[in-house]
């Protein structure tokens, strides 16, 4: 099941309120970030490293687990290269990185293995930058201003970094043969 505009937002706006964010714009930063979410996503491919047995294969759909703390500091080094400074920033981004990673964990990956029928994968992200969707995100939840994109800087620059770090190893299921396999197999994120 693709995620869902809702159940981002609902993963976050908790997270950001235990947090101590409770302003009137917490919703609006969340639907921000949801929308972001939703036109990232579709644009990362799941690439996998692949060694078993010969054959043909498929890893999954299994839950996209983020780690919070990878994550959690991404996102500061982000809020540090965007200038996002203050006492609550490190506040909102724990809020945005447990919110996120709930988030990601209602995600799911599906590969498919051509040289692998049983076996195991590295799974690694490979897409285009999440800045440009963020920042897009934030503007079609009505958040404007510079400090707005700031904030959609620093969300995408934290997921560029925690992604490109990313690794998470994939069981592989299918055909077997006596003949070791290896290869690279390919997915997405649904």
């Amino acid at each position: 099941m693709p995620i869902v505009l809702p159940a981002i937002v609902g993963a976050i706006v908790p997270n950001l309120i235990a947090t101590g964010n409770i302003g009137d714009k917490t919703p609006q930063l969340a639907t921000g970030i949801a929308n972001g979410l939703q036109q990232w996503i579709p644009s990362i491919v799941v690439q996998t490293t692949d060694a078993g047995s010969l054959g043909v294969g498929s890893g999954g759909p299994m839950p996209l687990v983020v780690p919070q703390p990878a994550l959690y500091g991404a996102l500061l080094a982000g809020a540090a290269s965007a200038g996002v400074l203050g006492i609550m920033a490190p506040l909102m981004f724990l809020g945005i990185a447990n919110g996120l990673v709930l988030s990601f964990a209602q995600m799911l990956i599906k590969t498919t293995h051509p040289g692998v029928g049983a076996g195991t994968g590295a799974a690694r992200f490979i897409g285009g930058s999440a800045v440009p969707a963020m920042t897009a995100g934030f503007a079609a939840a009505g958040m404007k201003g510079q400090g707005t994109v700031q904030i959609a800087t620093a969300v995408g620059t934290g997921l560029d970094i925690t992604f490109q770090a990313l690794a998470i190893p994939v069981p592989i299921v299918g055909s077997a043969s006596p003949s070791g396999g290896s290869g690279v197999g390919v997915g997405l994120i649904i």
